[in-house]
């Protein structure tokens, strides 16, 4: 089947200053989903959207091909529906579905993504979608309101008998993305019945949002390399 994968790496990041271009044990953060999506050697297209000039630069360097921003899709204000659509709308030939691969997850490698890839394809006649997850760290039980009053009202459950394997619980990792075109235009958003997910490990889904996220993520990729 036909299928790109995106990139997406806005300038102007407000936590950690050009968070998509900070060097991770000698890398711009970026080129480790370009490289993921090349190694895996399954995509027509490895397409970098950007609003930088700077940052297209070194998306060339590591084999991306790149597709820059208007105006209206360079500021924080900019979903991801709204760059997949200007993707979707600017391919000269439609694809199958599309591989979104941020580049906050350095850890997810073309192994995730060629597992990612085999189980939607597995799957193709019965899902839109494919969201990799990973386990929370608390279950759902254990994660309630608690409104002024400071009452604990909403925990409700017999927590002496509470065993944690009986209780799992799954979040987005934000890593791995799939879609049909189509369907995520009139969706927009990768989620519901039509959504399948792929389980990833808490080492490899590290998403670096923040500071801490930043050198926790460098010390497990140090200990990969030297592993």
């Amino acid at each position: 089947m036909n299928k790109i994968a995106i990139i997406p790496a806005r300038s102007g990041s407000k936590g950690l200053k050009d968070k998509n271009i900070i060097d991770v044990c000698g890398k711009p953060l970026l080129a480790y989903s370009i490289e993921a999506a090349l190694k895996s050697e399954l995509f027509d297209k490895v397409i970098l959207s950007t609003d930088s000039e700077k940052y297209a630069r070194i998306g060339k360097t590591f084999g991306a091909e790149i597709m820059m921003r208007g105006e209206k899709l360079s500021d924080d204000k900019a979903t991801t529906f709204m760059v997949i659509e200007d993707i979707l709308s600017r391919l000269e030939n439609p694809c199958d579905y599309f591989v979104l691969l941020q580049p906050t997850s350095p850890l997810r490698t073309e192994k995730h993504v060629k597992e990612a890839v085999e189980l939607f394809e597995s799957y193709y006649s019965d899902f839109d979608f494919l969201v990799s997850v990973k386990e929370t760290e608390h279950a759902n039980v254990l994660v309630k309101p608690i409104e002024d009053d400071l009452s604990l009202k909403h925990f409700d459950t017999d927590f002496s008998n509470y065993r944690r394997q009986v209780y799992k619980d799954y979040s987005p990792n934000g890593a791995i993305f799939i879609a049909k075109p189509q369907q995520y235009l009139n969706q927009k958003h990768f989620f519901g019945k039509k959504a399948m997910a792929y389980k990833m490990n808490k080492f490899d889904s590290v998403d670096i949002d923040d500071e801490l996220d930043y050198k926790f993520a460098c010390l497990l990729m140090g200990e990969k390399k030297n592993g």
